[in-house]
């Protein structure tokens, strides 16, 4: 039979290792404290408000690396890194200080400025400006809307207007045909009429006609809305010509 051994004091002790473990992990608990407890302090306002600072829960704390120095020192300087203003404090805006400079600047300048009434401010006068266009001097005997084609190889439209049969107030003058194009009221013709004109009615809205402009001879067609548009420009042609010889 095995004898047992008895148990010493000896085996009843903690064994070293153990101590220093323990020991380390009291240190440790003291200096959070000591470190919250600072913190506490920095945080005391003035009319006995104070915001503790309390212990929470960092990365790798509760465990059994929460004994190690290295953690232990990350955790202090997490839970000391806390705001020095609270929300009772008054914060000043942007805006409150820039009404604040803009008040200033009117006090500066000589008081409030004086309102002013509507209307009574700046108003742009425009004036009315007579635009000569050469024809003040003439008088219309005819006129109708109509489309001017020129000969160029193929017929090519030049625009759309309204085309004048003007005639001098002193009769010293040929009368002429003018046409400007709608809206720009660009020239798109303006040539004299003289004795042989060559001038025909072609088809039902189509009136032809050969005329110089400046030294150059060209061929144009009028194209009119209607027949009877086309008859009565023919036959007002017609006698400007004939009143010339």
């Amino acid at each position: 039979m095995k004898r047992e051994r008895s148990l010493s004091p000896s085996d009843l002790s903690t064994p070293p290792n153990k101590k220093i473990l323990i020991e380390r992990s009291t240190e440790s608990k003291k200096q959070k404290r000591k470190t919250l407890n600072e913190a506490n302090n920095k945080l005391r306002k003035p009319g006995g408000l104070t915001t503790p600072v309390t212990n929470k829960h960092v990365f790798g704390s509760g465990t059994k690396y929460t004994s190690s120095t290295n953690m232990g020192s990350f955790a202090d300087i997490l839970s000391s890194q806390k705001p020095n203003f609270s929300i009772f404090d008054e914060q000043t805006s942007q805006n409150d200080e820039d009404e604040e400079e803009n008040e200033n600047d009117n006090k500066k300048e000589g008081g409030a400025e004086k309102e002013v009434s509507f209307g009574t401010g700046i108003q742009t006068v425009l004036q009315k400006q007579e635009v000569l266009t050469g024809e003040e001097d003439e008088i219309a005997q005819h006129a109708v809307k109509a489309k001017l084609y020129c000969m160029d190889g193929h017929w090519k439209e030049r625009g759309v207007g309204t085309l004048r049969l003007n005639y001098p107030r002193n009769n010293e003058k040929a009368p002429r045909l003018v046409m400007r194009a709608d809206n720009v009221f660009r020239v798109i013709l303006n040539i004299s009429l003289f004795s042989g004109m060559h001038v025909e009615k072609s088809q039902d809205k189509f009136v032809k006609l050969s005329a110089f402009e400046g030294s150059k001879l060209v061929h144009l067609a009028i194209k009119l809305s209607t027949p009877n548009a086309a008859d009565e420009l023919y036959k007002a042609l017609m006698d400007a010509i004939t009143s010339r010889v």
